[in-house]
């Protein structure tokens, strides 16, 4: 009789099974989850520098911080560029946005009643210097009676900052009063200035009456109300400004300030402000 062969007994060979994942896919993975795991800590660790936020108003801010709105798809991000002190001669008052009132802008007033310039306005922007100056700049050029500089640059000490400025002539009746201070730049809303309306709806003197110059109009009164303004952009943090507004007034077109005289007291206010040391 045949012998019956091995496989018929049943030794049959048992196939190796592989493992669902090989020695170099195993590190692989592990090497995935330890970037995932890291990249969670940070996320949930990392602080950007936004104030804290409780039902829509910033948690403890200090009187004389100068904030910006960074707004994100998300909501808005309140961010702190600096801080703001005395300026010698001047009695300052912090006076909210009307569109925000976590935003300030501080204004101050000079005590002698004899000054030719008439205020000091510094509030926060979360746009550039170049950016914010040369949308603001535009707008304020499209007022009739108005002269605008070119945009440069100049240095107050150790600090660079952007900077223009202009003149307004225009007719007022005598019992209105002279002319609306030119109010702080709105610079804390997220606007392109270039794009869109600029930044500055707050800040720019706004023209109390747009009215032709008299030689435009056959009999219409010579201007008697002169205002001057210099509209300074300092760098910030988070690629921000610190936006500085000098304003001053004149008898006639004679009598304005020299830009150097402007300067000067820009210098002061440009020493008031002290910036965030922490950039993001």
């Amino acid at each position: 009789m045949a012998k019956k062969s091995a496989r018929s007994k049943g030794y049959r060979k048992a196939a190796e099974k592989k493992p669902y994942l090989s020695r170099r896919d195993i590190v692989i993975l592990c090497v995935v989850l330890a970037v995932l795991a890291v990249g969670a800590i940070l996320l949930f660790t990392y602080d950007d520098g936004a104030l804290k936020v409780k039902d829509g108003k910033i948690v403890d801010p200090g009187e004389n911080w100068l904030i910006v709105n960074g707004n994100t798809k998300g909501g808005r991000r309140y961010f702190k560029l600096g801080e703001v002190g005395d300026i010698p001669g001047y009695t300052l008052s912090p006076e909210p946005f009307v569109s925000d009132d976590n935003l300030i802008q501080f204004k101050y007033t000079p005590e002698a009643e004899d000054s030719a310039v008439t205020g000091i306005v510094i509030s926060a922007s979360a746009y550039d210097p170049a950016r914010l100056s040369e949308g603001n700049a535009r707008m304020v050029a499209g007022v009739k009676g108005t002269a605008v500089s070119d945009i440069a640059t100049d240095r107050a000490g150790d600090v660079e900052y952007t900077y223009y400025t202009y003149t307004q002539a225009y007719t007022a009746e005598e019992e209105a009063d002279a002319a609306e201070e030119a109010p702080a730049e709105d610079g804390g809303e997220a606007e392109a200035p270039a794009e869109e309306a600029p930044a500055e709806d707050d800040a720019e003197a706004k023209a109390p009456a747009e009215e032709a110059p008299a030689e435009e109009k056959a009999g219409e009164e010579a201007p008697n109300r002169f205002e001057q303004a210099l509209n300074a952009y300092v760098p910030a943090p988070n690629n921000g400004s610190i936006v500085i507004v000098i304003s001053a007034k004149a008898d006639s077109a004679d009598g304005y300030l020299a830009e150097d005289q402007l300067k000067e007291t820009l210098g002061q206010a440009i020493a008031a402000v002290t910036l965030e040391s922490k950039q993001k």
